[in-house]
């Protein structure tokens, strides 16, 4: 299988956790989204030009990260389950990715575009409310993670694959020390074997994209 991704994209990181997690393998197909050439190229083979992107061996695209990561999790059943088996607790763990992606992750990354910019040219009001959502997505997972070790309970599962990226980056504009549950949350994951390895590969890529912005 082919996986085309950017380590500076937090939906690349989403999918790159669930195959370490796994420990699947995977031909890495590294794109750089600032080279322009390279991304037209990309663009000529997978017209929607976004990462990630998971080619399988009989040349079927699978786009999208949680649809990604759905299928590797049921192609490869060793590892952390990342869907539950049970249909209550998998629409529970869908629900929770759903939302770190559109209210979590999202927001985020708004946050990050808008700091690159000149003050002059930031857009307020965008900030304001990508802030009030990241701050209401703090809350609600203090809330949730009240009495479960992993978002969705006692396991590792999807909801953490998408919740752990963006909550890396938001700490640059909010800080959640103060919301013991999750503060509590990200001591744990943050020791995680898979995430120390994406974090190594991706911070030269990831230093070299925020070097460039400043």
């Amino acid at each position: 299988m082919d996986l085309y991704f950017s380590y500076t994209s937090t939906y690349s990181q989403k999918v790159l956790l669930g195959f370490y997690e796994k420990s699947v393998p995977f031909n890495p197909q590294r794109l750089d989204l600032g080279d322009r050439q390279a991304h037209a190229r990309y663009r000529e083979f997978y017209p929607f030009g976004k990462v990630p992107l998971l080619v399988r061996d009989d040349g079927r695209m699978i786009p999208e990260s949680s649809i990604i990561l759905e299928y590797i999790d049921h192609r490869f059943p060793r590892g952390p389950q990342l869907i539950p088996a049970d249909h209550e607790q998998a629409l529970h763990v869908r629900l929770l990715d759903r939302m770190c992606d559109q209210f979590l992750n999202d927001p985020v990354v708004t946050l990050i575009l808008e700091s690159w910019k000149l003050p002059g040219q930031q857009n307020v009001d965008v900030i304001d409310n990508a802030t009030e959502k990241v701050g209401l997505m703090y809350r609600y997972l203090g809330d949730h993670l009240e009495g479960r070790e992993f978002l969705a309970g006692d396991h590792f599962t999807l909801a953490d694959c998408a919740a752990i990226p963006p909550l890396y980056y938001a700490r640059a504009f909010a800080d959640f020390a103060s919301i013991d549950n999750l503060q509590r949350y990200w001591e744990r994951v943050s020791q995680r074997p898979a995430l120390l390895k994406l974090q190594n590969e991706a911070k030269p890529y990831v230093q070299a994209l925020m070097g460039a912005q400043t």
